[in-house]
């Protein structure tokens, strides 16, 4: 067992406690009493944005304090689950607050995710209670939930925001005692699924102590106050989002405006409108804005500085954002739901840097790794290995899992690829399980993949492995194009030659997509793309 792990499932060492404790990484504070502060001191300003609904901080913690009233007299109180499937919304807020409020766990589910993932991770967390919407167009996730609930030995309370629900009770009618809860940062506050896209997911388990830590991190490295304005442009089901955007809000004080990332001429609309500072988005996201920025969409002089991260982020991107947006700063991060963002760039970073993935977070560890553990000097790529005040506690039930992630010294196997610079600063090279070995010799696919995403043909690509029978493994370039662009391997082949790379690299299959598919947070589905071609 880890050393930084306690005897009982989301329980952390005492040892381990105390020395986050000791250094100050980890204080008694939740983010209700961060809720609280700015609904004492700013009571009438704007705390969320909805469409034109519009929430003040004051507004903000009375309807978290009469939903937390109203889960508690369901009988839902510390240690409890409750499994949240709603679009980015003024409710998701209010109902992950009102969660924590009375010392519950969240589960979050992604609106995307379907009967099969959602009856897995229900099954396996049993939550107390979930809360849904009937205000979605593409489906119907009060019957989708009742589906599942039906299927499996679990009788959570069912809620429901929008319009009533037989059998389902309405949010806007929780009520109950106004009572003061007794919350603890240290207790299990955040039941997750990894993003990751093979195998069933894991769920890991948080508490709000290494949540405040990495939003309070974040908030100081991109310089975010009260002045600033956030766009919830991915989904807050994710805790990529959650971070940046509800959670770094409530540390910093920032407006939070609720978007969709779908969505791209809304978001932009949002961003105008509202005068938004900031947001996270995978590049496609950011790649897509900025093209309906070329075609003179919207007004951008608003945005001070955007976190572009899930995905490699190209040099062709990196050129279009400073020449559109010179007065806007660009920071690019790297880390897993398990570690948080565990290393990112901060203002004022060197401009040469934006080609990294930044440099480790507060007090956090960063080991690059070879096949035996061997730790790696810089610019040789190997493992990534991290250890911090951010670590999960492990996964829920599984103590395979977290043995495989977690070493007995605390460091966590991130199952990533990349090298360290002079400096410090990570270059990701890809997913491990990404590598495509090739007659013995190893392509990394997102190295591949970051070249061909500079063709100006390709709008997005992912480079998987296709079994061969000489070869072990051959390259294929699963593409979708620009509007009124072709691609061929004539193509890929003339685009390699003039880069001068080696040969062995190069796919040998191009693959066109309408689209390429994605998994319920937005990456590129990688499983799909090997039954697909």
């Amino acid at each position: 067992m880890s050393s930084i792990l306690g005897d009982s499932t989301g329980e952390y060492a005492s040892s381990w406690i105390s020395l986050n404790v000791s250094r100050g990484h980890w204080t008694s504070e939740t983010f209700g009493d961060y809720l609280r502060v700015h609904a004492s001191k700013r009571p009438t300003e704007i705390a969320l944005v909805e469409d034109d609904r519009a929430v003040s901080w004051a507004n903000f913690l009375g309807e978290v304090e009469r939903v937390s009233s109203g889960l508690a007299a369901l009988e839902i109180g510390p240690g409890d689950a409750v499994a949240i499937q709603l679009t980015n919304s003024i409710e998701l807020a209010i109902s992950i607050l009102a969660t924590w409020e009375i010392g519950a766990v969240y589960q979050p589910l992604n609106p995307v995710y379907r009967k099969l993932e959602c009856s897995a991770l229900i099954d396996a967390v049993k939550p107390k209670a979930v809360i849904s919407s009937n205000a979605v167009k593409e489906v119907d996730h009060p019957q989708l939930l009742d589906e599942v609930i039906d299927s499996l030995d679990v009788s959570p309370h069912k809620i429901v925001v929008g319009s009533p629900r037989a059998t389902w009770l309405p949010f806007q009618d929780l009520k109950g005692s106004r009572t003061k809860f007794s919350q603890n940062s240290l207790d299990p506050a955040i039941f997750g699924t990894t993003s990751g896209t093979t195998g069933t997911p894991k769920i890991y388990i948080h508490i709000q102590a290494t949540q405040i830590f990495e939003a309070k991190s974040l908030s100081e490295g991109i310089d975010l106050t009260s002045e600033d304005v956030m766009l919830a442009a991915a989904p807050i089901t994710h805790r990529g989002a959650l971070m940046v955007g509800l959670m770094t809000s409530l540390i910093s004080g920032s407006r939070l405006v609720m978007g969709d990332g779908r969505d791209t001429a809304k978001l932009a609309e949002l961003i105008e409108r509202h005068e938004v500072t900031s947001f996270m988005g995978i590049p496609t996201i950011v790649s897509d804005l900025l093209h309906h920025h070329h075609n003179g969409g919207f007004d951008a002089s608003s945005l001070r500085v955007v976190i572009a991260s899930g995905a490699p982020v190209t040099d062709d991107l990196l050129k279009r954002f400073q020449a559109q947006w010179p007065t806007t700063a660009v920071a690019t991060g790297y880390g897993l739901s398990e570690t948080g963002w565990c290393t990112y760039l901060r203002i004022g970073d060197p401009i040469e840097k934006t080609h990294t993935s930044g440099r480790p977070a507060p007090a956090t560890e960063i080991e690059i790794r070879d096949s035996n553990g061997t730790v790696l000097a810089a610019h040789e790529t190997g493992e990534v290995h991290i250890k911090g005040p951010m670590t999960c506690a492990g996964y829920l039930n599984n103590d395979t899992a977290t043995g495989q992630a977690l070493d007995e010294d605390g460091w966590f196997a991130s199952g990533d690829l990349a090298y360290l610079d002079d400096d410090g600063y990570i270059v990701p090279v890809g997913r491990s399980k990404h590598t495509i070995i090739r007659g013995g010799l190893n392509i990394y696919a997102e190295e591949i993949e970051t070249m061909l995403q500079d063709h100006p043909s390709i709008r997005e690509v992912a480079v998987v492995g296709y079994p061969d029978s000489r070869m072990g493994e051959r390259a294929c370039a699963c593409v979708s194009l620009q509007p009124d662009e072709s691609f061929d391997l004539d193509d890929l082949r003339a685009f390699f030659e003039k880069l001068d790379t080696a040969r062995y690299t190069w796919p040998e299959r191009v693959a066109i997509f309408d689209a390429l598919p994605r998994n319920p947070i937005g990456k590129i589905d990688r499983l799909s793309l090997l039954e697909l071609i």
